[in-house]
C-alpha cells in the first residue's frame, strides 16, 4: 500500500505541474521574458512525451516496470528542480521538455503497475482512485498556482513538486518488490525506429504550425519543412506496415470508430490545452478593465467543467446512446464558443465563466466517450494499444493548439482588453465545428 501511495502522490503532482504552470506562466514572462516561447512551455512537454510513450512502454515490459517507473520519476524530479532555478525561458523550456521524456516513461508504465500489485478484484476500485486525484488536481492546481507564486515566488511552483516526486520516488522503492516481467518480446523486436519517425514526424508537424502562425504567410521555409513533415509520414507508414509489432496499428484508421476517436482526441486536445494556455491571458485581460477575477479563477471554472463532464461521460452518459450523444455534445460546443465571441466583445464576465464551464463539461465528456467508444470497438489485446494511440493523438493536438491559439493572442505585456482575444476564439468556434463534422461524417 506504500508503494500505491507513492504512485498516486507521482500522479498528482505531475498533473498539477501542468495547470499550476499554466496559471503562473504570465508572472513568469513578465519577471524573465520569453514571450516568444509561451506555447513550447505547453508544447514540448507534450511532443517530447510523445517520442517517449510509445518505446519506454515496450521496454518497460522487457526490463521491468519498477526499474522504469524509478527511472521516469529520476528525469521528471532533476527537470523540476532545473526548472526551478531557469534563469531564462530558453532555459525552462529545455526542463518541460526533459519533464515530458519522464513523464513519457511513467504515464504506459503506472496503470500496469497496478495491474501487477493488486489482484482482479481490487483492480478497479485502485484505478478509480487516479481518476479522483486527477479530479481533485484538476479543481486545486489553478488556486494552488496563484497562491504559491504570489506568495512564495513561481520558483517554488516546480520546488514543490520536485519534493512530491522525490517522496513518491521513496515511496515507490520501498513499497513495492521488484516486479516480475512477463512479456516475451524481445529488445530487437521493439519498433524503436517507427518511434523515432513518428516522434519526428510530430515535431516537424508542430514546428510547421509554429512558423506558419509566426509568419502568417506560406514561404519557402515553412513549404520546405511541410515537404519534411509529408516525407516522415510516409516512411513512417512504410515502417509501420513491414513490422511486426508497430507503434500504432494502421488497421485501426479502417474502423470508422477508431478512426472518429482518434480525429476527435486531437480535436479536443487541441480544444483543452489551448483553453488551459490562453484563459489565463483572458484573466489578466479582464483585470485590467476592473474585473474581480485573476488567473486561477477563471481558469478554475473550466476545469470543474472538465471534471464535471469525465465524470459523466465515464459513467452517466455512455449509458445512452453514446455515438448520437457525441453527435449532441460537440453542437453544444459549437454553440458556446460562438456564443464566446458575442460576449467577449463586452466584457461578461459571468456569462464567460458558465460558458466555459459548459464547454468544459462537453469536452471531458467527449474525451471520456470516445475513449470508451473506441475500446468497444476492438478485441481486449488491443484495447492498451489504442488507448496508447488515442493518447498521443490527444497530445498531439494539444501541441498545434497551444501552438497555434497562442500565437493568436496578444503578448504578455501588452494585453488591455479582452476584445485582444476575438480571434482566438474564432478559431476556438472552428475547433469545435471541426470535431461536429468528423463525429458526422
Amino acid at each position: 500500500m506504500i508503494g500505491f501511495m507513492g504512485i498516486l502522490l507521482s500522479m498528482f503532482a505531475m498533473g498539477m505541474m501542468q495547470l499550476v504552470l499554466a496559471t503562473a506562466l504570465p508572472y513568469i514572462v513578465n519577471e524573465i521574458g520569453g514571450d516568444s516561447l509561451y506555447s513550447w512551455v505547453f508544447s514540448s512537454y507534450m511532443l517530447s512525451s510523445i517520442i517517449t510513450i510509445p518505446i519506454f512502454s515496450k521496454l518497460a515490459d522487457i526490463f521491468g516496470k519498477k526499474k522504469f517507473y524509478l527511472l521516469g520519476l529520476c528525469i521528471f524530479a532533476f527537470a523540476t528542480i532545473y526548472g526551478g532555478f531557469a534563469p531564462n525561458m530558453y532555459q525552462l523550456v529545455i526542463s518541460r521538455v526533459l519533464q515530458g521524456l519522464g513523464a513519457g516513461i511513467i504515464t504506459p508504465v503506472y496503470l500496469a503497475m497496478i495491474s501487477d500489485m493488486f489482484e482482479e478484484s481490487k483492480r478497479g476500485k485502485m484505478i478509480g482512485l487516479f481518476g479522483f486525484v486527477q479530479l481533485l488536481s484538476n479543481i486545486l492546481s489553478p488556486s494552488i498556482g496563484t497562491f504559491i507564486t504570489g506568495q512564495l515566488g513561481w520558483h517554488w511552483i516546480f520546488f514543490v513538486t520536485a519534493i512530491m516526486i522525490l517522496l513518491a520516488m521513496a515511496l515507490v522503492s520501498v513499497g513495492i518488490k521488484v516486479l516480475e516481467t512477463s512479456s516475451q518480446i524481445r529488445l530487437s523486436e521493439i519498433d524503436i525506429k517507427g518511434g523515432l519517425l513518428f516522434g519526428s514526424f510530430c515535431v516537424a508537424l508542430v514546428g510547421f504550425s509554429d512558423m506558419l502562425s509566426k509568419h502568417r504567410k506560406f514561404d519557402i521555409e515553412s513549404s520546405l519543412l511541410l515537404i519534411g513533415v509529408v516525407i516522415l509520414i510516409l516512411l513512417f507508414v512504410s515502417n509501420e506496415k513491414r513490422h511486426k509489432n508497430p507503434v500504432i496499428k494502421l488497421e485501426f484508421f479502417k474502423n470508422k470508430i477508431i478512426r472518429r476517436a482518434i480525429f476527435s482526441a486531437i480535436i479536443s486536445g487541441a480544444i483543452m490545452y489551448g483553453l488551459i494556455t490562453i484563459l489565463p491571458l483572458c484573466g489578466i485581460a479582464f483585470m485590467k478593465q476592473g474585473a474581480l477575477i485573476n488567473e486561477s479563477r477563471i481558469l478554475f471554472f473550466f476545469m470543474l467543467g472538465i471534471t464535471v463532464g469525465m465524470l459523466i461521460g465515464g459513467r452517466e452518459l455512455v449509458k445512452l446512446n453514446s455515438m448520437k450523444m457525441t453527435r449532441i455534445l460537440w453542437i453544444i460546443l459549437c454553440f458556446s464558443s460562438s456564443l464566446i465571441l458575442y460576449f467577449l466583445n463586452r466584457g461578461n464576465l459571468m456569462v464567460l465563466n458558465t460558458l466555459n464551464i459548459i464547454i468544459g463539461i462537453c469536452t471531458g465528456a467527449i474525451m471520456a466517450m470516445f475513449l470508451t467508444n473506441s475500446q468497444n470497438a476492438v478485441n481486449s489485446e488491443d484495447r492498451t494499444v489504442l488507448s496508447g494511440l488515442i493518447q498521443l493523438s490527444r497530445y498531439l493536438g494539444a501541441s498545434i493548439g497551444v501552438i497555434i491559439l497562442t500565437s493568436m493572442a496578444p503578448e504578455v505585456k501588452l494585453i488591455n482588453n479582452t476584445t485582444q482575444f476575438l480571434w482566438v476564439f474564432v478559431l476556438l468556434s472552428l475547433l469545435c465545428i471541426a470535431g461536429l463534422v468528423n463525429e458526422s461524417i
